[in-house]
C-alpha cells in the first residue's frame, strides 16, 4: 500500500478534526460542569464611614485613602458592574445632613441597577436608619434596639461663670441675627438665635423622617409616631415596618444567602486602589529611589492633555495664610493664601473648561474671605465658575460663594449669615483678682487706647472696630448685590447676620438650585462647553501634599496635638471658649483688620 502523500493527508485532516475537535472541547466542557460548583454571587461590603472632601494624601506604602468624592464614584462605579450582585451595608458614622442626601443618591441607583442590598446592626441610631433603611434585609437582634431621638441643638450659656471668674468678654457685631459669641455674653438663648435653629432644625427632621418614610415605604406620620417611644424595640419595629428582621447575625448570614441566591463571594476591597508591594518593591536594590520618587511625586503630573473641569474644596474656618491639616489630610482651617493658589492654577490651565467651588465652611477672617472672593472674580473673567454648597457655606462660606456665576446648594445646607462680628476678650478683672498689675510703656498717641490686658478693650477701640465692621459689612452687602444681580436693599432685608437653610435661600435669590455635589459637577460642563459628565476628567485642589510636604508642614507648624485638642473642645460645644483662647494667646490680634469675623453665629452640635 502506498504511503499517502502530505497533500492528501493536509486535506483529510481538514476534513476530520473540526468535528473532531467540537465533540472532543463539548466533551470537556461538559464534564467540566457536571464536576464544578455553580458560580458564587459577588457581594460587596460597603463601609460607610470617613467623609472628609478633600484630597487624600497618596500612601505610598499601601492603598491610598478615598476622599468623598471617590467614595461617591465607587458607588456609581458600583451600580454599573453587571458582576455584582448586591450589598452587605456596614455603618460606622453618617455624614451630615447635606452629604448624607449625597450618599442616598448614589445609594438609591445601586438599588436601581438590581443590586440587593442587607444590612446587619445591633443599635440602630437615626441617622445610621436613613441609609440602613434603604436595605431589603434590614436585621437587628431581639436584644438590640432602634434609637429615635430627634434633633437637639444643646447650647451652653457661660456668661454666669465667666462673671464669677472675673472675665469679660466684649462682642461687638452688625446685624440682629449675628449672635456669634453670645454664649459667652447673654445669660440665656435670644430670640432671634432660637428662631435660627429651629428653622434649621426643621428641615433636617422633615428630611430624616421624609427619607426613612420613603425608604420603608411608609407614611411619613408612621415614622414620626415612632420617635414618640425613642427607644423602639425591634419586634414593634418590625411591626411597623421599619425594620425586615429580628435575627441574631447568624440568622442574618442565611438571609443574606436567600438574597442573593446561594452562597456568595464578600469583596472587602472593591474599588480601592492598592499600592505596591513595598516589600516587593525593596528587594530591587534600587527599591529605596523609587519609594522616595513615590513620596516626592506631585500628585496631579500625570493629567491628561483633555478638557477637564477643576473641583476647589473651601473646606474650614476662613483664615489668611496657608492652609492647615494633620497627617490624615482633613483640614482644619481655609488658608487664603492655599485656596488663591489653587484658583489661579484652575483659571491658567486652558484644559480646564469650568470650575467647582466645593464650599463647606462658617466663614472665618473677612479679609481672608475677600482675597478667595478676588481670585473668584478672576476665575469668572475667563471660565464659568460654581460654587457647590455642603453642609455649610454661612458668612465668610457665603462671601466667597457669591463671586461664582451660579450658586447651588442642598435643602438642608446651612447658609446666608450675611454680617460681621467681632469679639475682644477682658481678662483685666482676672489680672487685678491675683495681684497683676499692669503697666503700659509705649509711643504713639494711642497706645493707651490700644493696651488691653489691664484695663479691657477701651470705648475707643471698641468704636473703631465697629467703624471697621460697619464699612466691611456694606461691601458685604453691595458684592452679594453685584453677585446675586438685585440691589443692596434686597439683600440688607435678608442679611443682618440670618441664617437659612438652602430650601430657604433658594426661595430668597441667595442661591439658585438645589442639587448634590455630582449635580454641580454636571453643571459646570453644561457650562463649560457642553461636555459628558460621564466621561469628563475631573481634577481636585488644592493638591493634597505628598508624604515629605506633609512631614515638612507638620513639623514647621508643630500644631498637629493643637488641632486635634481644639476640634475635640469644639465638637463638645466649647468653640467659643476656643476662639477666646486663641485671641487671648495673641492680643494685638484682636483689634487687627484681619479679626473683623464674617463667622456664622454659633458653634453648636445638633445630635
Amino acid at each position: 500500500m502506498k504511503s499517502m502523500s502530505v497533500a492528501a493527508l493536509c486535506l483529510t485532516l481538514s476534513a476530520v478534526l473540526p468535528a473532531t475537535q467540537t465533540f472532543a472541547r463539548t466533551g470537556e466542557e461538559s464534564g467540566k460542569t457536571a464536576a464544578t460548583a455553580p458560580a458564587k454571587a459577588k457581594v460587596v461590603e460597603l463601609r460607610l464611614g470617613g467623609f472628609g472632601e478633600d484630597p487624600k494624601p497618596q500612601n505610598p506604602f499601601g492603598p491610598s485613602p478615598m476622599n468623598f468624592r471617590a467614595r461617591l464614584k465607587m458607588l456609581q462605579q458600583l451600580a454599573a458592574d453587571p458582576a455584582v450582585t448586591g450589598v452587605v451595608l456596614k455603618i460606622n458614622g453618617a455624614p451630615d445632613f447635606a452629604r448624607s442626601l449625597d450618599v442616598l443618591h448614589e445609594m438609591r441607583r445601586v438599588k436601581a441597577a438590581g443590586k440587593k442590598i442587607a444590612c446587619y446592626l445591633e443599635m440602630v441610631d437615626q441617622r445610621s436608619l436613613m441609609f440602613a433603611s434603604l436595605a431589603d434585609v434590614l436585621a437587628v437582634p431581639p436584644s438590640g434596639a432602634i434609637m429615635l431621638e430627634g434633633l437637639a441643638a444643646e447650647v451652653m450659656y457661660m456668661k454666669d461663670l465667666l462673671e464669677m471668674m472675673s472675665v469679660k468678654v466684649h462682642v461687638l457685631h452688625v446685624g440682629e441675627f449675628k449672635t456669634a459669641y453670645e454664649e459667652l455674653t447673654k445669660p440665656g438663648m435670644t430670640a432671634e438665635q432660637r428662631k435660627t435653629l429651629e428653622s434649621i432644625l426643621d428641615e433636617q427632621f422633615k428630611q430624616m423622617v421624609a427619607t426613612i418614610a420613603e425608604n420603608r415605604g411608609m407614611q411619613t406620620q408612621a415614622v414620626e409616631s415612632l420617635f414618640d417611644k425613642v427607644f423602639v424595640q425591634p419586634d414593634d419595629a418590625k411591626a411597623a415596618g421599619l425594620i425586615s428582621h429580628v435575627a441574631y447575625e447568624d440568622q442574618f448570614d442565611a438571609q443574606c444567602e436567600r438574597l442573593f441566591g446561594g452562597p456568595f463571594d464578600l469583596d472587602k476591597k472593591y474599588g480601592r486602589t492598592q499600592g505596591e508591594d513595598i516589600e516587593k518593591m525593596l528587594e530591587n536594590p534600587f527599591g529605596v529611589f523609587q519609594l522616595i520618587g513615590k513620596m516626592m511625586k506631585p500628585q496631579d503630573e500625570d493629567l491628561p492633555a483633555a478638557p477637564r473641569i477643576a473641583v476647589i474644596y473651601a473646606t474650614g474656618a476662613i483664615t489668611s495664610g496657608k492652609s492647615q491639616s494633620g497627617f490624615d489630610g482633613e483640614v482644619s482651617s481655609m488658608g487664603s493664601e492655599t485656596i488663591v493658589a489653587a484658583l489661579e492654577k484652575a483659571r491658567n490651565d486652558d484644559w480646564v473648561k469650568a470650575v467647582v467651588l466645593r464650599v463647606n465652611s462658617p466663614g472665618g477672617s473677612a479679609l481672608a474671605s475677600d482675597m478667595i472672593w478676588r481670585a473668584v472674580e478672576r476665575v469668572r473673567e475667563k471660565k464659568p465658575i460654581i460654587s457647590s454648597m455642603g453642609s455649610v457655606a454661612a458668612s465668610g462660606g457665603y462671601w466667597i460663594s457669591m463671586g461664582c456665576d451660579r450658586i447651588m446648594a442642598q435643602p438642608s445646607t446651612i447658609t446666608g449669615s450675611i454680617g460681621v462680628v467681632s469679639m475682644l476678650p477682658d481678662l483685666s478683672g482676672v489680672m487685678k483678682r491675683f495681684g497683676v498689675k499692669v503697666e503700659v510703656v509705649g509711643k504713639g498717641p494711642r497706645v493707651n487706647d490700644l493696651a488691653m490686658m489691664g484695663t479691657g478693650p477701651s470705648e475707643f477701640l471698641k468704636n473703631l472696630i465697629t467703624t471697621s465692621m460697619q464699612d466691611t459689612y456694606q461691601e458685604f452687602l453691595t458684592k452679594a448685590a453685584t453677585g446675586r444681580k438685585t440691589t443692596k436693599e434686597s439683600i440688607d432685608a435678608i442679611a443682618r447676620g440670618r441664617v437659612w437653610t438652602g430650601r430657604e435661600a433658594l426661595d430668597l435669590n441667595l442661591v439658585d438650585r438645589l442639587g448634590s455635589f455630582e449635580d454641580a459637577i454636571a453643571w459646570a460642563c453644561e457650562l463649560g462647553g457642553n461636555l459628558d459628565p460621564k466621561t469628563t476628567a475631573v481634577v481636585e485642589y488644592p493638591n493634597a501634599p505628598n508624604f515629605l510636604e506633609q512631614f515638612q508642614d507638620q513639623m514647621e507648624e508643630m500644631t498637629v496635638a493643637q488641632i486635634v485638642v481644639e476640634r475635640g473642645l469644639i465638637e463638645l460645644g466649647f468653640g467659643d471658649l476656643v476662639a477666646v483662647a486663641r485671641a487671648w494667646r495673641n492680643p494685638t490680634s484682636t483689634w487687627s483688620k484681619d479679626n473683623v469675623m464674617a463667622l456664622m453665629p454659633f458653634t453648636v452640635s445638633i445630635r
